[in-house]
């Protein structure tokens, strides 16, 4: 009867409105990942990390929950989470140099947290400290022409195209101010860092 038809209705509408509801929350997501750098590049970060956590989170419920006939052999056996160490830490420092930013500074505070990573993952870290992919030697011209407002080579007689090293924000090269004999070292922060950190 009424009752029927009634609550019939009121499921539909509810179902019809949890559908609009993820169409809408797709399409929002479609659409920050076409245009919010940073929303993309987190969602590149979870999509690749989270499969990393879970694996170590089901080792760990094996090792607490599981069979003790089970646990015991793999202790017997290399450790479990160093075998997952060394599985996974170049695969995540990769991801975090690629991904600079905020990421690249985690990483690097993440290097000196020695009592929660192991030290397979401390030491992969700590190449976050100085070994990020460099910028070309282009961009750092033109940063530098922007911030003196001239030729950088017009304010240093000598500068080094191999950085002597680059991190999250920046690198440093060895240069000489023109007109001078002392060696300097002139670091520069990249033009996109600033954004990232924003977005990030």
């Amino acid at each position: 009867g009424r009752p029927k038809a009634a609550a019939g209705m009121a499921l539909r509408r509810a179902a019809g409105a949890t559908l609009a509801a993820a169409v809408g929350a797709g399409g929002l997501c479609a659409y920050r990942y076409e245009h919010d750098d940073g929303f993309r590049r987190a969602v590149r970060l979870y999509s690749e990390v989270g499969p990393v956590v879970a694996h170590y989170r089901w080792v760990e419920a094996k090792h607490k929950y599981g069979p003790r006939w089970l646990v015991k052999r793999e202790q017997q056996s290399d450790d479990a989470y160093l075998q997952l160490d060394e599985r996974y830490s170049d695969q995540v420092v990769a991801l975090l140099k690629d991904l600079k930013g905020m990421y690249t500074k985690y990483g690097q505070i993440g290097a000196g947290m020695t009592n929660t990573f192991s030290e397979a993952w401390t030491e992969k870290l700590r190449e976050l400290e100085d070994a990020v992919p460099p910028q070309p030697l282009e961009v750092v011209m033109q940063t530098l022409r922007e911030e003196f407002g001239k030729d950088p080579m017009e304010v240093f007689e000598y500068f080094e195209e191999t950085p002597l090293g680059s991190a999250s924000i920046g690198q440093v090269h060895r240069a000489r101010l023109a007109g001078s004999h002392e060696p300097c070292c002139v670091k520069v922060q990249y033009p996109d860092s600033q954004r990232m950190f924003r977005e990030d």
